[in-house]
């Protein structure tokens, strides 16, 4: 494993993720509709990230830096801006191009990743979530500490480091994207997934089931703990420590693939999180801070196991096409889970006796107990 490129493309996906998780904790800062919100955050997902393949693509075909260097640039420095508007219009443009950003880093970055894990890419990948997912953990904190400390209007600051990184590396680093010698066509690269179109399928929609659970909870877990009572110091720190615990889940899980096999992972990792979830709303509903907060981290670094072996299958599969795989599997999967917030906003208040949206990320859970069938139904190719 190159540990320096492994080290490399990873602080930069910590970079970029930092900055993915500003708008779910300005809504609740700005007291923003919440139903607005979680449509700005479904479409603006659903663009953003359905464009992932096809930056995939491009990556897979000119290589180079550029992908990397946009992503970075126009993440950073538009979803910094948010803090000056309470426009819808403009949230949405803004958050828009988040995610467009999100979209030329993503597949890139996990071409990188995976390439430099050499015979590792479990560990390497791994690696290149946990950091990413850290990243995010911290994104909610940082904006609400800063802009807390320095006022809204001073959001747009928080791009410069990023975008110091991005020339840096734009400048300075000879990492790029990684492929055959020469690239494959289109023509090529739609027989491959039509070839091996079975096994690809079902770890879309593996992805796409864990991953709407997941996302809902990072848009309104904030909200959640608001509407129980607890106060803005508390409810910025949620959505950290359920997404650190994933992190640090993603990377336990790394290590466990060459013990466990990944299918075997992804049955179990997203159908134990359940009770641990349900103590967690029992306790968070009566407002025990401390246990509600050990339970949802529980649920957090189990949930997540699975992420980045559900990833790499895909890389196993079509090893000719590893960026367009990751923007199938990352972007277009993640595209089709935005579903998971507006579910969860219109489900509020649903079950009989617990109230808000912990109704609704309680329905959730069913997507992930769903992708663990699926999980059994992947070929023992996947596992390597």
């Amino acid at each position: 494993m190159d540990r320096g490129k492994v080290f490399s493309i990873g602080s930069m996906h910590f970079l970029l993720d930092s900055y993915m998780g500003f708008f779910a904790i300005y809504l609740v800062i700005a007291g923003l509709d919440p139903t607005k919100a979680a449509l700005i955050a479904t479409a603006t997902s659903f663009v953003g990230n359905t464009l992932q393949p096809f930056m995939g693509y491009a990556a897979d075909r000119v290589r180079g830096k550029l992908p990397v260097f946009l992503g970075l640039c126009i993440t950073a420095i538009s979803m910094s801006l948010i803090g000056l508007t309470t426009a819808y219009g403009t949230l949405f443009i803004l958050v828009l191009l988040g995610h467009i950003g999100s979209s030329f880093f993503h597949p890139a970055g996990a071409n990188i990743a995976s390439a430099a894990g050499l015979t590792n890419r479990d560990r390497s990948f791994a690696f290149f979530s946990f950091i990413g997912t850290i990243g995010y953990s911290i994104s909610q904190p940082l904006f609400s500490g800063f802009t807390g400390s320095f006022g809204m209007h001073s959001s747009p600051y928080l791009a410069i480091p990023t975008i110091l990184v991005a020339f840096a590396y734009l400048l300075l680093s000879r990492m790029e994207v990684h492929g055959p010698a020469e690239s494959a066509k289109l023509g090529e690269l739609k027989k491959i997934l039509l070839s091996r179109a079975g096994p690809l399928l079902l770890l879309f929609f593996i992805m796409v089931f864990r991953s709407a659970f997941v996302l809902s909870m990072a848009t309104f877990l904030a909200k959640t703990f608001e509407q129980w009572g607890f106060s803005r110091t508390v409810y910025s720190t949620a959505v950290p420590v359920f997404l650190i615990a994933g992190a640090f889940g993603i990377l336990a899980a790394g290590h466990l693939t060459h013990v466990i096999k990944p299918r075997m992972l992804l049955a179990v990792t997203q159908t134990a999180f359940v009770p641990f979830f349900i103590i967690f709303l029992l306790y968070g509903k009566s407002g025990n801070l401390t246990m509600s907060l050990v339970f949802l981290a529980c649920c957090g670094f189990i949930v997540s196991g699975g992420h980045s072996a559900n990833i790499v299958m895909g890389h196993r599969i079509a090893p000719e096409m590893t960026s367009t795989v990751s923007g199938i599997l990352m972007g277009f999967a993640w595209a089709v889970s935005s579903f998971g917030p507006t579910f969860c906003a219109y489900t509020a208040d649903l079950i009989p006796g617990l109230s808000g949206l912990a109704s609704g990320l309680l329905l959730l859970t069913l997507f992930p107990i769903a992708a663990s069938i699926l999980s059994l139904l992947l070929p023992p190719t996947v596992d390597g």
